[in-house]
């Protein structure tokens, strides 16, 4: 395991022990369970942007309606 060294401010110093109040947590625990969760949240938030950018692409939204016309069309009913 790689240890680091960070520095902080104040707020982030309240902040953290704050958290490690509310979740019984040693710092390093805090640490990197916020790390894995700020992670999480930013690739969460790049297949968002992305979903976005295909659903307002006219191209690939055409293609995807000619697709469920096709998959309709297949229907057994």
């Amino acid at each position: 395991m790689t240890q680091m060294v960070v520095r902080i401010d104040e707020a982030t110093e309240r902040a953290l022990a704050h958290l490690m109040e509310l979740t019984g947590l040693n710092k390093s625990e805090v640490v990197r369970k916020t790390i894995q969760e700020a992670e999480r949240q930013a690739i969460i938030e790049q297949v968002r942007r992305q979903a976005d950018a295909l659903r307002e692409d006219p191209k690939d939204r055409a293609e995807m309606l000619a697709l469920a016309d096709e998959m309709d069309s297949l229907r057994a009913w």
